[in-house]
């Protein structure tokens, strides 16, 4: 009896134990005061996941309680990372960056446009720190700024300075961009607000920044250029895959994925000179398993037409196939349609755009991202909603602080893909127990009234 109480109470932590991770990644903040982060997960990650739907890559703190977090598979443009670079900037006397000035007599370019020195009597560079007007060069791809983040040493009394930007693509001829942009810097009660952002659109590669007003001298300390690149772009990552164990298909090869990576697009490297249509088809087997011979096969492309031309030194090849959707199938095969088959089996890589998750700073850090449980259990997304009013309220200007991974360690390794035993119904087993028991009950009543007639009769 005391033995049973005892498996029963077990059951729970047997069931917690199950719901470990194979492998674990740490995580480097960008910031630490952040209270949201990003984290782009790598192919070591889409290998260790057990789910199609990667429910088991999730984020823990320091003692191991998963935080809020929700997975964005599809990179945006509005999700890109803010990007900072240094620019240079000059000084400049108010004289000189006056409406009318000609500053081709007032700076030094090198061959390649950039600013090198300003040279004026009254300003040089930038050692004469009462200078209220500065030229900012963004360089060659100066349309890519989104805005200008400017620096400003403290001041003792509250800074709120109205500047006209202009822009020029020669430093001759100057148009207005923004007739009043404020540079603030306020405290109250230990709190403080500055606000050092200007933004742009599509800006020319010189600026420069005159103020409105008489007012104390701002000791500027740096400038710098900010620009998002459209996340996704040119971000595909391609995974080889190898010709799958055993037998090749009829009229074909098959390929085994060692991952659940979101598959958009497919590429192949035929031999040199060789040209064949395939039909592409996927499923969710693994190789070697009992289910791989009775699992059909999905059909995901027909006639995909690939080819190879060696034309002397050159090398011209068919273009990768393009899904329109996102495949984790981990089983693909390649049937021959027209041409004459390889004699081995062409390279397939496959394509994809890696997947980020966002989580929130909660618990105690430092934190960790780990994959691989087959325990696993959906969760109810909490965080999706939050990021959608944010980028409302803020537009795409707001995105989460970067989190990068680090070396990835063991954790419970391939124990956590075992998918875990049901649990019993304790109901239903209580029920035939007490239907067994209640039988017995009715057997051993009938039984011992037959006994009972039978000593009376032979009375």
């Amino acid at each position: 009896m005391k033995r049973w109480m005892l498996g029963v109470l077990l059951l729970p932590l047997a069931a917690h134990a199950g719901d470990d991770y194979a492998q674990q990644w740490p995580l480097q903040l960008s910031r630490p005061d952040a209270g949201a982060y990003r984290v782009t997960l790598d192919a070591a990650v889409y290998r260790a996941a057990y789910w199609r739907d990667l429910r088991d890559v999730r984020v823990l703190d320091a003692s191991g309680k998963p935080v809020a977090s929700v997975l964005q598979a599809r990179p945006d443009a509005s999700a890109g990372q803010a990007q900072h670079v240094a620019l240079h900037w000059f000084m400049l006397p108010v004289t000189a960056a006056s409406q009318d000035s000609d500053l081709s007599v007032l700076v030094q370019r090198s061959t390649d446009g950039a600013v090198v020195s300003v040279r004026s009597g009254a300003v040089a560079n930038n050692d004469v720190v009462t200078a209220s007007a500065w030229l900012v060069d963004l360089g060659k791809d100066s349309t890519h700024m989104h805005a200008l983040l400017l620096d400003w040493a403290d001041v003792a009394q509250p800074l709120d300075a109205g500047y006209r930007l202009e822009g020029s693509d020669d430093l001759r001829n100057w148009r207005t961009l923004d007739p009043q942009v404020r540079l603030v810097q306020l405290r109250n009660q230990g709190q403080e607000l500055r606000s050092n952002r200007i933004a742009l659109d599509t800006p020319p590669r010189y600026l420069r920044l005159l103020p409105l007003q008489a007012s104390p001298a701002i000791a500027l300390r740096a400038v710098q250029g900010e620009w998002r690149a459209a996340a996704g772009t040119n971000n595909w990552q391609w995974q080889p895959v190898p010709v799958a164990a055993g037998t090749p298909a009829k009229g074909g090869f098959d390929y085994h994925s060692d991952g659940r990576f979101p598959v958009q697009r497919v590429d192949v490297v035929m031999p040199a000179n060789t040209s064949v249509r395939w039909s592409v088809l996927s499923r969710d087997a693994d190789a070697g398993t009992s289910a791989q011979a009775s699992m059909a096969w999905t059909p995901r492309a027909y006639g995909w037409s690939t080819w190879q031309l060696q034309d002397g030194a050159s090398t011209q090849t068919s273009p990768p196939l393009d899904l329109n959707t996102s495949i984790s199938d981990r089983e693909w095969r390649l049937q021959l349609e027209s041409g004459d088959l390889p004699a081995s089996a062409p390279t397939l890589k496959l394509g994809y755009q890696p997947a980020s998750i966002v989580f929130l700073a909660q618990g105690t850090p430092p934190y960790v991202l780990v994959a691989g449980s087959a325990a696993a259990q959906n969760t109810q997304d909490a965080v999706a909603p939050m990021l959608a009013a944010l980028r409302a309220r803020h537009g795409a200007q707001w995105v989460p602080a970067v989190a990068t991974l680090g070396p990835v360690s063991p954790r419970a390794g391939s124990a956590a893909y075992t998918p875990p035993a049901k649990p019993r119904d304790w109901k239903t087993l209580t029920l035939w127990a007490l239907l067994v028991l209640g039988a017995l009950l009715v057997g051993g009543i009938a039984f011992s009234l037959l006994r009972g007639k039978s000593q009376s009769a032979g009375q």
